[in-house]
């Protein structure tokens, strides 16, 4: 990989972006699977839509509303075909990585352009994290799509599309809050024009559904949140310490740019936006790996200015296409050996033929978010009392009790969960969401399903419940 330095010209290092781009595309396309994930929950949702029902007040659901409604656009056109939701991700990625190729192309050459794309693209993180639709490649989407406006000088713009990413999860907020410091600092005449795009559609939609839903809107995209600030979540260092790992070369060139570079002002924008996403990180105990999704691009970028401090010397464009390319090689054989078979759900079908045959279509299923919602898809079986996330924070914040959920879901036919299947046969490690005294008296185990490599379970249950029909409510 060799290309030359276009800092005139517009177009010359596109047909490079579009080669990188497309060998991502081929990668995760080769990689392309359904996995255990909270992405079905969504999915589910996208469907609960299409049937006329409104979130928050006919389901749960802690998010701003825009995904769940991408979702259900795209199920009119792709139906079941739930492989194909899962491009999302993938392109909204391919879209981010388009805005910083445009961004670092326009403030410094085509170049670096290339090289900060190819950062992003191929960071573990990003490999690892597009299998999977969480919203968090969407709102990252939206928020590189505002950076880009607002060093493009169009504010309106800039603030519709942050206004998007609130939309999408509330988190796009600390990241926005670094671009309003930004406008404040530097653009301070265009700041009312950003605010109005930032307001457009953001507070539009949270009039609608807090009317709609008769108040639960907040309650459940606000302070359920503020509920997980903490007390709640995995361990930061744990977290933190992987992401290291992963994505050592962008951690360590942003710490040097950072203490070397000396045009840090020309990168002000993107360093206040990492800067304040950071403060997430700080406030909020339920961390994921994939929320540092938030800043990656930004690493890329500050990377690349590192790298190209040495630009001058000898035989630079040479050595910068040898050191991508073994990158690019490096991360995407670790993802696809390491991860890519990773979580995957190996018995899809025979689990939905089973649920198929041995239930009504007026009968309900209940179980894990990370695999119930698909089979309720895809069996075509509703979920008992419309209860698509059971994440167990749901449980752990008591914003459902267990006595709650049993109650919505008797007459339920299946409860599907992960677990772990010991030695003697026993079965442990459910989530906090899970009604084992419900299972005690009601159900029996009627399938088991081994799962080949996950992080948590190493099976799927399904028991079979008493057949009382359905009982929505």
């Amino acid at each position: 990989m060799e290309f030359k330095n276009t800092k005139k010209s517009k177009d010359k290092t596109l047909p490079y972006f579009l080669g990188i781009a497309f060998l991502f595309l081929v990668i995760k396309l080769f990689e392309l699977r359904l996995k255990f994930s909270d992405g079905f929950t969504y999915m589910y949702m996208g469907k609960l839509l299409l049937q006329g029902l409104i979130p928050y007040k006919d389901f749960f659901f802690a998010s701003p509303p825009l995904q769940i409604y991408l979702m259900a656009f795209g199920e009119i056109f792709v139906g079941n075909n739930l492989l194909l939701l899962k491009l999302i991700p993938i392109f909204a990625t391919i879209g981010s990585s388009f805005f910083i190729y445009n961004l670092v192309k326009n403030k410094f050459n085509g170049s670096q352009a290339i090289t900060a794309a190819t950062l992003f693209l191929f960071s573990f993180l990003t490999l690892l994290t597009t299998d999977y639709s969480t919203g968090i490649h969407l709102t990252l989407f939206f928020i590189l799509g505002m950076i880009y406006f607002i060093e493009e000088d169009k504010p309106l713009l800039a603030g519709i599309f942050g206004s998007l990413a609130l939309s999408t999860r509330l988190y796009a907020l600390f990241p926005l809050a670094g671009a309003g410091i930004y406008y404040i600092i530097c653009k301070r005449k265009n700041i009312w024009k950003f605010l109005i795009g930032l307001a457009s559609v953001f507070i539009s939609l949270s009039i609608i559904f807090q009317i709609l839903s008769r108040g639960a809107y907040l309650d459940q995209i606000f302070f359920f949140r503020l509920n997980l600030i903490s007390g709640i979540g995995l361990s930061k260092s744990a977290v933190l310490s992987f992401f290291i790992k992963g994505d050592f070369i962008l951690a360590l060139g942003t710490f040097l740019y950072l203490l070397f570079d000396k045009e840090k002002k020309k990168l002000l924008l993107p360093i206040l936006a990492t800067a304040f996403s950071l403060i997430l990180y700080v406030v909020y105990s339920d961390i994921y790996y994939l929320y540092f999704g938030l800043i990656i691009g930004f690493l890329a970028i500050f990377t690349t200015k590192f790298i190209f401090i040495f630009e001058d010397q000898k035989n630079f464009k040479m050595i910068l296409g040898i050191c991508l390319s073994i990158f690019i090689l490096f991360n995407s054989f670790f993802y696809i050996i390491d991860y890519g078979s990773s979580s995957n759900i190996n018995f899809t079908n025979d689990i939905v033929e089973f649920v198929k045959e041995n239930s009504s279509e007026n009968q309900t299923i209940y179980g894990s978010f990370e695999i119930t919602p698909l089979i309720g898809i895809l069996a075509n079986r509703k979920l008992a009392g419309n209860i698509a996330d059971t994440n167990p924070k749901n449980i752990m914040t008591k914003t459902f009790t267990i006595e709650d959920i049993e109650k919505r879901i008797k007459g339920v036919r299946f409860i599907i969960v992960k677990g772990n299947i010991l030695n003697d046969g026993s079965i442990v490690g459910f989530d906090a969401s899970t009604p084992t005294n419900y299972i005690k008296e009601n159900c029996k185990i009627e399938k088991t399903y081994p799962i080949r490599k996950d992080f948590t379970s190493n099976a799927v249950v399904v028991y079979g419940c008493e057949k009382l029909g359905d009982n929505l409510r």
